[in-house]
């Protein structure tokens, strides 16, 4: 028997490993597409590399992230619940920078407000950026993503509760220099539930040879299972005046078919009639369902 285990009713079931699975395989076509967003705004191919997906709680992805940052937080349909796109603070004044015609010099590490220009970049650079998203959960559902508000650290935005579960899919960015710098799409793992039931890219699975011992003991086991049968003779109906009327002694009038089901479980498995054989009831099989 297995363990018991606490279950807490309204909240989803564990997300299946198939579409966790197909998140992180969408890591390395996001990675191309955000190399070819970038590049424009940079000036050079710069290196994005795909992170395997990340499950964590909330408060946990909290406490890694800087406190000034920007954050686009998005409703993406079919998803419930918010889903996070998150830039550092240091990547975009290094954008700017170098769209102007700049080196990408150090970001100053004392703000906690993005210029005018650093606004208008995360803009339209987080709008791409989801527009990616959205192309490469094209393959699994259609989404659709609508911007809700945009906030410069965790604790201003509303995104998810400390003990919430979520799933962080993080991208590295290299500019040509030392900095790696993080982009990062941050899910609601209770809010994936509700993309269940798609066309996940299926798996490739290597078949098997197969076990003569285990299919002789398997069809061994199987032989021994004892199933129900009955079969119904009448389905008389009755008005419920009738039958708060009936008492001992009533006749209740009945036509019995000429065939009859056979039920197994709560399956019709055959048709046949009712008979007698060696002085006993007997039922003969006419035709198998």
């Amino acid at each position: 028997m297995e363990e018991a285990r606490p279950y807490q009713f309204g909240k989803a079931a564990q997300q299946s490993p198939a579409l966790l699975n197909a998140i992180d395989r969408m890591g390395d076509r996001l990675a191309r597409q955000l190399r070819m967003i970038l590049e424009p705004y940079c000036g050079m191919r710069p290196v994005v590399t795909a992170k395997p997906i990340d499950r964590t709680m909330f408060m946990m992805w909290d406490a890694c992230v800087p406190a000034f940052t920007s954050l686009s937080l998005y409703r993406l349909h079919p998803i419930k619940g918010v889903v996070a796109l998150r830039i550092d603070a240091p990547l975009v004044s290094a954008l700017v920078d170098r769209f102007y015609g700049g080196r990408g010099s150090p970001p100053d590490m004392d703000a906690r407000e993005f210029r005018p220009t650093e606004t208008r970049l995360i803009d339209r650079l987080s709008g791409q950026v989801m527009a990616a998203v959205v192309t490469s959960w094209a393959d699994v559902v259609p989404m659709d993503a609508t911007l809700i508000a945009r906030e410069t650290g965790v604790v201003q935005a509303e995104i998810a509760s400390a003990d919430a579960d979520i799933v962080v899919q993080s991208f590295e960015v290299s500019l040509g220099d030392r900095d790696l710098w993080t982009i990062e799409v941050v899910y609601p793992l209770d809010g994936l539930s509700s993309v269940e039931g798609v066309n996940l890219p299926r798996a490739v699975v290597e078949p098997r040879p197969t076990d003569p011992v285990w299919q002789r003991q398997l069809a061994g086991c199987m032989d021994n299972v004892r199933l129900p049968a009955r079969t119904v003779l009448a389905r008389p109906n009755l008005k419920m005046t009738e039958l708060m009327a009936l008492k001992p002694g009533d006749v209740i009038n009945i036509h019995i078919a000429r065939h009859l089901p056979l039920i197994i479980g709560d399956r019709v498995f055959a048709h046949g009639t009712i008979g007698e054989q060696d002085g006993r009831a007997a039922f003969m099989i006419e035709k198998l369902a």
